[in-house]
């Protein structure tokens, strides 16, 4: 008898594991960035780079849902869409408490 091996669903451990990564890049940006924030560089980073990175893995997230029953990985698939939807939650209410604080 041979074992059957299931297809790695790559979508959902892409949407997985891509709400860390914008996390992250944003909290290295926060950490060595050396307090400047008005700068083009910065504006483009949280404002473009973070929610690209976090809509990628939504959409991946969403993308890997109908590929459970094929390829299996079901925690990965919807731990990553509730993972992505706190993320980008959480973006969304930084983004707001900074624009409210900073724009005084």
């Amino acid at each position: 008898m041979k074992p059957s091996f299931r297809k790695t669903n790559h979508a959902a451990i892409a949407g997985f594991l891509l709400p860390f990564a914008a996390a992250g890049a944003a909290s290295a940006y926060v950490l060595y960035g050396s307090g400047e924030y008005t700068s083009f560089l910065a504006k483009m980073f949280f404002l473009a780079l973070v929610p690209l990175v976090l809509a990628a893995g939504l959409y991946a997230s969403i993308r890997s849902i109908p590929l459970v029953a094929e390829k299996g990985d079901k925690d990965y698939a919807y731990s990553g869409l509730v993972l992505n939807i706190f993320f980008i939650l959480l973006y969304l209410a930084s983004l707001t408490y900074a624009l409210l604080r900073f724009s005084a």
